[in-house]
């Protein structure tokens, strides 16, 4: 499913896009799903509820679970992370609607910040993203933008000033580095970019006439204790506990067996 090159491209740059495993029922069962799930339009009359809409670790529906544990993401990201196992962390769908007479803008941001010799160890000490495209992204689409490379800039950076963080940090209030240019990350409907939030990267405004949908699928290597939110931990775990009946027997193992103690002494 990702072949040498690609993982070059991921090991250096923090992000590729390889064509993904689905067929074109699949990606339009989920893409409905994920319509009927993040519905701008309030039903009780009020106020919309704004053009980006997100939900995280809250789903139960076949369509996106199929997506979850298809074998081929498990090894996409055994691959990436250099890990004998990988296990599923969580999920999150993402709908852009468009913002007419929007200009085209962007908020750059990273989700957490390695050390060099976490993301060169084997397995790699670090998260790996996948995210599967429901929809084309073009230009006037909301691509993803970021800036290939970075994490590595990041890593440099934190060899000499350790300095973890669990939660999102904004580009300016990031160190003054030579990140290089931001790049959009465009991509056609059923597509896998696998990439690393440890890049400088953020969402865009969708200046076109069409939504932007995708799911987004962390994965860490089995044992790999995640320094992050307790509070959004222990709704991770809650979540794992409800999708093991409900994802086939032998996927099942996808899921970690870590608890919240685990996470808790990784801070």
């Amino acid at each position: 499913m990702i072949n040498e090159k690609q993982l070059e491209a991921f090991d250096r740059d923090g992000a590729v896009t390889i064509d993904g495993p689905f067929s074109g029922e699949q990606i339009a069962a989920a893409a409905d799903c994920v319509d009927q799930l993040l519905d701008r339009c309030r039903r009780d009359g009020g106020p919309d509820l704004g053009y980006r809409l997100q939900r995280t670790a809250d789903f139960h529906d076949p369509e996106l679970l199929d997506i979850i544990q298809h074998p081929a993401l498990e090894q996409i990201a055994q691959k990436a992370l250099r890990a004998d196992e990988a296990n599923f962390f969580t999920a999150a769908i993402a709908k852009t609607y468009p913002e007419p007479g929007k200009s085209f803008s962007f908020w750059e941001h990273v989700d957490i910040k390695y050390r060099t010799c976490d993301i060169d160890a084997s397995p790699r000490r670090m998260i790996c993203s996948i995210l599967l495209w429901l929809t084309d992204v073009t230009m006037d689409r909301a691509p993803m933008m970021y800036r290939p490379g970075s994490f590595r800039v990041l890593a440099k950076h934190m060899d000499k000033n350790p300095q973890y963080i669990d939660n999102p940090q904004a580009f300016h209030d990031l160190p003054h580095l030579n990140y290089g240019n931001p790049h959009a990350l465009l991509a056609k409907a059923g597509q896998i970019t696998v990439c690393t939030t440890a890049n400088i990267h953020g969402a865009s405004v969708n200046i076109g006439t069409l939504d932007r949908k995708v799911i987004f699928m962390p994965f860490i290597p089995k044992g790999y204790p995640i320094r992050a939110n307790m509070a959004i931990m222990d709704k991770m775990l809650k979540w794992h506990d409800e999708l093991r009946p409900l994802l086939r027997p032998e996927r099942r193992h996808i899921l970690p067996e870590l608890t919240l103690e685990a996470y808790a002494g990784a801070r």
